[in-house]
């Protein structure tokens, strides 16, 4: 990879071939003879090339395109610029790094804007539906709040569950005679509770908090659009720059993970899922109010 800073434009050139062929380039430049200018591109490659200062030739990989003031190019590592040309190159090459950096992002984000319309479409089309984001979030909140018709036993549970990162319903009960006879014959000590699986409960990924949905789409994305919808890209600081270069990189995955959680919360959120979890509430907790719940998911 080539890319040449030209102004305000990032050049990206495809052959070392078209470098060497630029008028004044010197592939053997003596560095005594020249003062350093400037920056004008960076190259990295899968295979080495020589330093183009005749007092070193060492191959390396990536490094620096640079002109003098006399108007000679050559190429250099950036070891070599600092022994050759020392704090002046140490400088433009920090500065250049940034500008590069700079550019880079630019033509991210501005390439991002021209895909703002399609990416509202997407956002708009996970939340909507009839079991899209917004009813998976909607209903998914009485497993993790209380005082929203789930008793607090599933609550908890649910949370012990997450804690855990398990799947498995279970309680707990005394155990019989018999199973304390057969622990006594075997020569164990008897139990002094039995646990008993109950169910695997599907889905339970979708209550996790980096699967929160209003927080990915609402939030991160489509608050994050509005706000950036009324910035000046070519008006950005640096830290602006690697701020809503970083965000717009990371949508993608912020999509894919919502629509995992989508599917995730439709595959919990039915009412043969769940209703295992009726085992744990007792009398006193009402159970017919974690029954109405469960009616509102059919």
């Amino acid at each position: 990879m080539i890319v040449l800073n030209q102004g305000k434009e990032l050049v990206r050139v495809e052959s070392w071939d078209d470098i060497v062929g630029r008028p004044g380039f010197n592939g053997n430049l003596n560095p005594a003879e020249h003062v350093l200018s400037g920056i004008i591109g960076q190259y990295a490659f899968a295979d080495k090339i020589r330093c183009g200062l005749s007092d070193c030739r060492t191959p390396h990989s990536r490094g620096y395109l640079v002109v003098t003031k006399s108007g000679v190019e050559t190429n250099i590592g950036k070891d070599c610029g600092k022994n050759y040309f020392g704090v002046d190159f140490e400088t433009m090459a920090t500065q250049f790094d940034r500008d590069m950096r700079d550019k880079q992002a630019r033509e991210r984000l501005w390439d991002f804007t021209f895909k703002l319309d399609e990416l509202k479409q997407r956002i708009k089309a996970l939340r909507a539906g009839e079991r899209g984001a917004d009813w998976v979030y909607k209903n998914s909140r009485p497993l993790v709040e209380s005082g929203k018709g789930v008793p607090g036993v599933v609550i908890r549970r649910i949370a012990d569950l997450l804690r855990t990162g398990d799947n498995a319903l279970t309680t707990e009960r005394k155990p019989t005679e018999r199973e304390i006879d057969l622990a006594r014959v075997q020569g164990a000590r008897p139990p002094r509770v039995i646990v008993e699986k109950v169910a695997d409960i599907r889905g339970l990924e979708a209550l996790q908090s980096q699967n929160d949905l209003r927080q990915i789409l609402v939030v991160d994305l489509e608050e994050g659009i509005k706000e950036f919808e009324v910035l000046n890209v070519d008006k950005m600081k640096s830290t602006e720059l690697s701020r809503w270069s970083k965000w717009a990189g990371s949508i993608e995955q912020k999509l894919d993970s919502a629509t995992a959680a989508i599917s995730s919360g439709q595959a919990l959120l039915t009412p043969t899922n769940l209703q295992p979890l009726a085992i744990l509430i007792p009398h006193f907790e009402g159970p017919e109010t974690f029954q109405a719940y469960l009616k509102t998911l059919a």
